[in-house]
């Protein structure tokens, strides 16, 4: 039986084999969560880079994508986008390859794919059922686990993240998956919120900045349970675009 992991912050993957595995990524606020929302607006690609040079430098490779992400939080000058989910509309992404470096999230996805995990899987409260039915599948064969990588804000834990963890490892543990400690500890810091994610996003001090610099409608947004089914899936090209 295939056990769920959770690693509260990045950094704390460092030293393991993923191996035969699917990692599952999370930065609600806001990476996963927009590139959720531009695939399910209709995006073709999304490639996650390091740092606004690399996503400079992969701009090069696909002169026609759009340059997204963020630093402190404000859309990088001279981008196309910031990380605000609601700023990737049909109109603005569909049918497009976006290039995409946050301060967190796209770190955190490099991160994975360096520890050989596969698949690498984009989560957040948006498409979390969805999420779950995909590393149910992934792991249909022997072997495997399924870890789950908390994003966190500058390397330290972020409450909303680690709460989101809790609630996808409900949804495996429905689905048959083992609850290692650190997903259990995941679940009891989801379930005194009895399903109010807003309350979450709200409490958390990432969301509380983001709030503080204009991005409240953000909280909202990212709040929302199960309202798509894209399940953003990392290749060598990219992100791609999976559904449920």
């Amino acid at each position: 039986m295939p056990t769920v992991k959770v690693f509260k912050t990045p950094g704390l993957m460092a030293s393991c084999d993923m191996s035969e595995s699917v990692a599952v990524v999370i930065d609600v606020l806001r990476a996963t969560s927009s590139i959720v929302h531009a695939f399910s607006s209709g995006s073709r690609l999304a490639i996650p880079a390091m740092n606004r040079q690399a996503a400079l430098e992969t701009k090069k490779l696909y002169p026609n994508a759009l340059l997204c992400g963020e630093e402190n939080g404000m859309k990088i000058q001279g981008f196309d986008l910031g990380n605000s989910p609601k700023e990737y509309t049909p109109k603005k992404v569909g049918g497009k390859t976006i290039i995409m470096t946050t301060s967190n999230g796209t770190k955190a996805i490099l991160g994975a794919a360096s520890r050989g995990a596969s698949p690498v899987l984009l989560c957040s409260f948006l498409n979390l059922l969805a999420v779950a039915k995909t590393t149910r599948e992934a792991l249909s064969g022997p072997g495997g686990n399924a870890f789950i990588v908390c994003s966190g804000s500058d390397g330290r834990f972020s409450l909303e993240d680690f709460a989101c963890a809790g609630a996808l490892a409900r949804e495996l543990e429905a689905l048959g998956f083992c609850l290692h400690p650190t997903a259990r500890e995941a679940l009891e810091c989801f379930e005194p919120y009895q399903g109010d994610i807003l309350k979450i996003l709200q409490n958390s001090p990432h969301g509380q900045y983001l709030k503080d610099i204009g991005f409240e409608d953000d909280l909202a947004f990212c709040a929302n349970i199960n309202t798509e089914t894209s399940v953003p899936t990392l290749t060598p090209e990219g992100l791609i675009y999976t559904s449920t």
